[in-house]
């Protein structure tokens, strides 16, 4: 692990000098100079593809100034999250028609430009790899060196491809860019290219890695690889409507591949009380023996180099509640942890949450379906907080309750829930998923906001699930509904029909089987604008679907189920904007030609 954090180190400090600024698609002469350097054999090219694997993470990595990470940003404001906490950069978590006044939000720009930084890295890889003869390829035959030369453009045609695919969900049109950008092309008459170009784009790279990777680079899940490729490609066909396409390939993925769904304990959390399904979150490498996870971010405790360290995962501090300041809890105190209560409470409870994103009642609802709540391994005592513990003066772990001799942990609303102005809302009460604890190593650091665990970023329930889609939109329900039950069985809920299956329930498998993985603002923006469908329509999946389970994003006018008057949040009206704001750093600095905003938001 220590060898991995120094090599990233080195490479995070390389790709400094290589990365655009705010100025988009900028070059600068040093940039050219340093790839002259490293771009001459595999070992620098590898550095180079290290390092993008590096930005890849960093999506569970908060921005620079401000307390969120990407991945949130995908997913705050859906019909799975609301923000439990008042962020002042992505206000529209819980107020979704507020997201026009952070249209030079820095979320927005740093986004942009975090997914164009990928890209134009990956153009340069590309570029360098497929016409200069010279590179060393560091391989005695010339069958070696033609493979590493494949892999190498391959993974690096997956990240740029990866970074459209966020890039085309959150803002729709967007400049294509597949050339290396140097001195003698550089541009200010960009322009914002179709999304249909873009996913066309898409296509020919998913397709190659498909081609030139394996099914696991290097025999691991944490490099890019068919798997992700192949998954990613077909939601790409899927996106555009091509149904047939996005069978064909889901089909090779999910019977065909050497991944397949864990439904029995493994790994290092087999010896522990638990179930299967949360096994994949503590061992999430294939190394472990986890055949479901896709792709996989490798983590590693914080340690110092000459360097610097590697950026740090904050996506339990996301999901996670912030039980530590609950009512019953805050007051707790033990004779041999004086000063340090906070550290042994998150100790016992799997780490520091800090609930910038709260699952809604009424997604948590959705695991009540045929009444199956108390026997869905997703939902029981192992994947989702219901309780919370404490050591008693004899050093005995227990349960802390109430002055009632009730959990504190309910699904009960709070009156800030529903309050008529934007402001926090802190339920604290509320559960959340287990899939992202992690206990520090060292005590002292039990209370820390960043994490340290490896990931599972992409699993083949997820593929399981698009598959079913896929097959259902091609006129075969009959075996998508195999696919969603394969998904249920390993649950351990009841089996549905051929005639239960829908776009609804699909979502709503989506909901149970996928919460807090994944990018829901993505999915309900895709299944939102198919077949030309706009996804700021009031009756969209995106819309209707937030209006009918996040009671606090979605309310309306009116009196709730609760008693409590609401005022409209947005998801009712068609001016509330689903797909973010073009940044204004970008329009600004692309000079020749004036770059048109997304529809909703105020122009420049």
């Amino acid at each position: 692990m220590k060898k991995i954090l120094f090599q990233l180190a080195i490479v995070f400090l390389a790709l400094s000098v290589v990365s655009c600024n705010m100025e988009f698609l900028t070059e600068h002469p040093v940039d050219e100079m340093y790839a002259d350097n490293l771009l001459v054999n595999y070992s620098g090219f590898y550095s180079m593809i290290s390092a993008q694997r590096g930005l890849m993470r960093n999506e569970h990595c908060k921005y620079s100034n401000t307390s969120i990470t990407p991945n949130s940003v995908f997913n705050g404001g859906s019909d799975l999250y609301f923000g439990n906490q008042r962020i002042s950069t992505a206000r529209w978590f819980n107020w979704p028609n507020m997201i026009v006044q952070d249209t030079d939000g820095e979320v927005f720009s740093e986004t942009f430009s975090n997914m164009y930084t990928i890209i134009n890295v990956s153009n340069m890889i590309i570029n360098r790899a497929e016409n200069d003869e010279d590179v060393d390829w560091e391989a005695g035959t010339a069958e070696a060196r033609e493979a590493r030369r494949l892999s190498i453009i391959a993974q690096a045609r997956f990240f740029r491809a990866w970074a459209y695919r966020h890039l085309t969900y959150a803002y729709g049109d967007v400049p294509l860019s597949l050339e290396e950008i140097t001195g003698s092309n550089y541009r200010t008459n960009w322009d914002r290219d179709p999304v249909e170009k873009v996913r066309e784009a898409m296509i020919d790279d998913f397709k190659f890695c498909v081609e030139h990777l394996d099914w696991r680079t290097d025999g691991n899940n944490t490099k890019p690889n068919r798997a992700i490729a192949s998954h990613y490609l077909a939601e790409t066909y899927m996106a555009m409507g091509r149904y047939a396409d996005a069978v064909a390939v889901l089909k090779e993925l999910c019977e065909n591949s050497p991944y397949h769904l864990m439904t029995s304990r493994f790994g290092s959390n087999a010896d522990n009380p638990g179930n299967c399904f949360i096994d994949i979150f503590r061992s999430p490498l294939y190394t472990e023996g986890n055949y479901e996870v896709l792709y996989s971010f490798l983590n590693g405790e914080v340690e110092t180099y000459p360097y610097g360290s590697t950026s740090q995962s904050r996506i339990r501090n996301m999901f996670k509640n912030y039980y530590s300041l609950l009512s019953g809890v805050s007051g707790l105190t033990h004779p041999d942890y004086e000063g340090k209560t906070t550290e042994l409470f998150w100790s016992l409870n799997g780490g520091k949450g800090n609930a910038r994103l709260a699952v809604p009642i009424g997604a948590w609802r959705l695991y009540e379906w045929d009444g199956q709540q108390d026997k869905d391994i997703r939902y029981d005592q192992y994947s989702v907080y219901k309780t919370v513990y404490f050591l008693d003066r004899n050093n005995k772990v227990y349960e802390v309750l109430d002055k009632n001799g009730n959990p504190l942990i309910n699904l009960e609303p709070t009156k800030a829930m529903f309050a008529t102005s934007e402001g926090t809302i802190k339920n604290y009460s509320l559960p959340s998923v287990k899939k992202w604890d992690f206990v520090h190593s060292n005590f002292e650091l039990a209370a820390d906001d960043p994490d340290y665990l490896n990931i599972a970023y992409l699993r083949l329930a997820d593929s399981y699930l698009l598959y079913a889609e896929a097959l259902m939109k091609n006129g075969d329900k009959g075996a998508a509904v195999q696919w969603i039950n394969r998904i249920r069985a390993r649950a351990g809920v009841s089996l549905i029909t051929a005639d239960q299956v829908d776009m609804d329930f699909i979502l709503d498998e989506r909901a149970r089987e996928l919460l807090c993985e994944g990018q829901r603002r993505h999915t309900l923006i895709r299944v939102s604008q198919e077949n030309g469908g706009d996804e700021r329509d009031v009756d969209n999946y995106f819309k209707k679907r937030v209006r009918r389970l996040n009671e606090v994003c979605g309310q309306v006018d009116g009196v709730n189920e609760w008693g409590y008057n609401t005022v409209s949040h947005g998801m009712e009206v068609y001016e509330t904007p689903v797909l973010f704001a073009i940044p204004k750093v970008f329009i600004d600095s692309n000079t020749d030609i004036q770059i048109k905003q997304n529809p909703g938001y105020p122009s420049y």
